[in-house]
């Protein structure tokens, strides 16, 4: 188990499956490839801009996360 402390959170200790690691790349790499073609899409359409944007913030969350659940060694 990892021992994690958060500025406004208590530590808690996670216990993360290696399935579930999997999983989280798998997720963060489909989501990559879904911005590479919204990239593509927002030259020609605002809509796609806007999803473009919004998913990539969400993105960046998702590997933020993953950094502080799994950081590299």
């Amino acid at each position: 188990m990892q021992e994690k402390t958060h500025p406004q959170h208590k530590t808690i200790f996670v216990g993360i499956p290696a399935d579930t690691l999997e999983s989280l790349d798998r997720i963060k790499a489909g989501l990559g490839s879904v911005l590479s073609l919204l990239e593509v899409e927002s030259e020609r359409s605002e809509a796609c801009h806007g999803v473009h944007c919004l998913l990539a913030m969400i993105k960046m969350q998702l590997d933020q996360m993953a950094e502080e659940l799994c950081p590299a060694e």
